[in-house]
């Protein structure tokens, strides 16, 4: 996996959390759905494998869309393989998440902004596909663009 697609995928594990919606906005099924999204997040700003591991369905994908059009596609044992070696702080933040649950499918779809080493790096939307078995919601695919220069100011203000 290139080191963009791994920073942007790790960089994806910080911002659930930072959703601006209060949890009252979402429903039950949506919340769960999020709470997934959360730990990912969680345990990649941590680099964290095995945890990541547990949350990510085997043969899931994590594709980007870069600056200029192009698009990379890892799977998910890429992902983990490199994960552990980055040592870079990442935070990255999602808010007005649309979050759509059918069962056991969901999608949540959301701009982020992502910083490495508390310094803004890019900026997007992210896509994460979901489902839900006996394990809980576990995510089947990431999809996310990057765009590194006209990032509108988040809502969630400055990075601290």
């Amino acid at each position: 996996m290139t080191t963009l697609v791994t920073l942007g995928a790790v960089a994806l594990s910080v911002l659930a959390g930072s959703n601006v919606q209060a949890k009252d906005t979402y429903s039950a099924p949506q919340r769960e759905a999020l709470g997934a999204v959360d730990a990912l997040f969680a345990a990649m700003a941590k680099h964290d494998v095995d945890a990541s591991r547990r949350l990510i369905l085997p043969g899931a994908t994590f594709v980007v869309v870069l600056p200029d059009g192009a698009v990379k596609i890892e799977p998910d044992t890429g992902y983990l393989d490199t994960l552990g070696k980055h040592k870079e702080a990442f935070r990255e933040r999602i808010w007005d998440a649309q979050v759509t649950v059918q069962g056991n499918l969901a999608q949540v779809w959301a701009p982020y902004d992502f910083h490495l080493d508390g310094k803004l790096a890019h900026c997007g939307v992210d896509s994460f596909s979901l489902v839900r078995n006996a394990d809980g919601w576990r995510v089947a695919g990431v999809s996310y663009t990057v765009q590194k220069v006209g990032c509108a100011p988040s809502p969630l203000g400055s990075v601290k």
